[in-house]
């Protein structure tokens, strides 16, 4: 088992001095969906329009590179090879817009086979691209046979051209959001009930691919059902190992990562928020991020940033305490994409005085991506180890989350000042607790007899 994973939240907390990170914006409606190792963001500034590549480092920060970003119909995301030289996305087909591979080296764009039914003028799109360049992910547009208009997930390389894979229930649309390094572990979604649930295809010996499975929240559970289902995958390590995805009712919302070894772990709630998605991660799934939506119809979106030594933190709050850059109007609301290596984080924002939106690019700095935030506490829980009861001390209203050390929240509730926890139903073992209180986290790990 990956024990930095399986027991995260673990690590104490250290207070660390601001580092240097940058913080730059560009004040209009431009849309980032990936960011590489060299800093460029890829994006669109309207929909069904072209894409560009902004990268506040170069002298011209911002060139279209066309291609036809999601809108009107379209699908697709533009997203970076390992290395940056290639992009995913969608772009002029023969039968409409279909899934595409851009070079940078050559600046065209190539649309790529795909199942080849279109419909309302589109046959497919690109959502991400292997990191080695040479497969594009996305769906297509399959067999409308009988009034049945729906898609399917799919791959599609020069080498190999378009792999179908499919649906687990007839005339039920799938997509893949995600793919690894060599394209042997594909990742997206199910539809069949509503929400769209996890979807993983693995790469056959002799090139085809496997039927979809489900990732459980419960391995041993059924796998049939919804609550035992988790929801739409969104990200994958290179290797394979890592997943990523959507929180839905089956895990009371947590954005999440799974690996074989550790099984699913629910990354935590910020407060005063709703459902949490999984943006993107790094290539050891150390760093996360992703946003959760507002508690109530209306409410802003809110950040997270959620590394393995520092936990789950407001991004807001993590740039402001790590890097000590005041944001005064301009308040982050999505962390949609991190490159590779780590560095860079890409998403937009909301300027409150303006009113109006911002897409920004975060810069952690070489050596201050698993940094935690300058105000991160350790908790204090006493006794410590313990046999039954502990107290646990707030400052004010917060919210307290015990976790076993297979990453399992076993326990959520309100609390308010110095308040005795009883563990003496608890398993013997060690129980990480984490307290949210106005933004901010506090951990502390317990050790129960």
């Amino acid at each position: 088992m990956n024990l930095r994973h399986a027991i995260v939240l673990l690590a104490t907390a250290v207070a660390l001095a601001p580092a240097h990170g940058q913080f730059e914006t560009r004040p209009d409606f431009f849309s980032p969906t990936g960011v590489a190792n060299d800093g460029s963001v890829a994006g669109y500034l309207a929909q069904a329009g072209p894409y560009s590549i902004w990268n506040p480092d170069l002298p011209t920060s911002s060139v279209e590179i066309g291609g036809i970003a999601p809108g009107n119909g379209v699908g697709g995301q533009a997203r970076f090879s390992t290395d940056g030289n290639f992009l995913s996305g969608s772009s002029a087909g023969n039968l409409g817009p279909a899934l595409s591979i851009y070079d940078r080296t050559t600046g065209q764009w190539t649309a790529m086979e795909d199942l080849g039914f279109p419909v309302d003028n589109t046959t497919s799109g690109g959502y991400a691209i292997s990191g080695d360049g040479t497969t594009v992910v996305g769906n297509s547009w399959a067999d409308t046979t009988g009034g049945y208009a729906f898609t399917h997930a799919i791959t599609s390389s020069a080498s190999t051209g378009v792999k179908d894979l499919g649906t687990l229930f007839f005339g039920r649309s799938t997509r893949a959001n995600a793919v690894n390094a060599d394209g042997s572990v594909v990742v997206g979604w199910q539809d069949f009930n509503g929400p769209w649930k996890s979807a993983v295809w693995h790469r056959n010996s002799d090139g085809t691919y496997a039927a979809n499975t489900y990732i459980l929240l419960d391995p041993s559970g059924d796998p049939t059902d919804e609550f035992n289902q988790m929801g739409e995958c969104s990200a994958v390590s290179p290797d394979g190992t890592w997943i990523g995805g959507y929180g839905d009712y089956a895990n009371n919302g947590d954005p999440w990562i799974w690996s074989q070894d550790s099984g699913v772990i629910n990354l935590g709630h910020l407060p005063a928020t709703g459902t949490g998605y999984v943006g993107a991660m790094n290539a050891d799934a150390s760093i996360v991020v992703g946003w959760f939506d507002g508690e109530l119809w209306g409410d802003p979106m809110t950040p997270f940033i959620w590394t393995a030594d520092g936990g789950l933190q407001n991004l807001n709050t993590y740039i402001t305490d790590v890097f000590g850059i005041n944001l005064g109007d301009q308040q982050v609301s999505v962390a949609n994409c991190i490159s590779p290596d780590g560095r860079y984080i890409a998403g937009w924002g909301v300027d409150n005085a303006s009113f109006s939106t911002f897409a920004y690019r975060l810069d952690l700095g070489a050596t201050t991506g698993i940094s935690q935030a300058a105000g991160l506490q350790n908790l204090l829980v006493y006794p410590n180890p313990t046999s039954s009861k502990v107290v646990v001390n707030s400052n004010g209203p917060s919210v307290l989350s015990i976790f076993r050390a297979d990453g399992a929240r076993v326990a959520s509730f309100p609390i308010q000042g110095e308040q005795p926890i009883d563990l003496g139903e608890y398993a013997p073992g060690i129980y990480t607790f984490v307290l949210n209180s106005n933004g901010s986290q506090h951990t502390a790990r317990v050790v129960k007899h």
